[in-house]
């Protein structure tokens, strides 16, 4: 037997009147997003952001020229240099030794015998001629600053 179909009439998605209905239902269906979103737009006007957006867009040429010459400038680039050095120097550090050496000592008496042995290990010589290698860059950088 056959079944008794419905007959609808096909309306794509993107119609007008479909678009017309989903408009009419939306404040319904999204009450509370809606009061959010007016009350960050509230927050962001008090404080000023919408207007700094604004300026953003309006001179939105003469905004990205200037962060591409900060960006492009020497320090930046020497700085981005140094925070990649030092992220990979952090990166090999180990925080569990580091947290061991900053946490008070735990029924050991240290002597002043203990702390020579360690300040003359390969490792306490290392960091001290490291050190010192970054006093004598550092120190070269403003004799040459303060000639030119």
């Amino acid at each position: 037997m056959a079944i008794v179909v419905e007959f609808r009439q096909f309306q794509p998605e993107d119609s007008r009147n479909d678009l017309l209905r989903r408009l009419e239902r939306a404040p319904r269906e999204h009450s509370e997003a809606i009061l959010a979103g007016y009350a960050l737009l509230q927050r962001m006007h008090d404080k000023g952001l919408i207007d700094l957006a604004n300026g953003l867009l309006s001179a939105s040429e003469t905004v990205v020229e200037r962060a591409a010459d900060v960006v492009s400038s020497k320090q930046a680039i020497t700085a981005l240099r140094l925070v990649l050095i030092f992220s990979n120097l952090l990166d090999s550090v180990d925080p569990d030794r580091v947290a061991a050496v900053l946490s008070p000592p735990k029924n050991k008496t240290y002597t002043l015998w203990s702390a020579i042995k360690k300040a003359v290990s390969s490792y306490s010589r290392l960091v001290l001629v490291t050190a010192v290698d970054f006093f004598h860059v550092f120190g070269s950088s403003m004799r040459h600053r303060k000639q030119a």
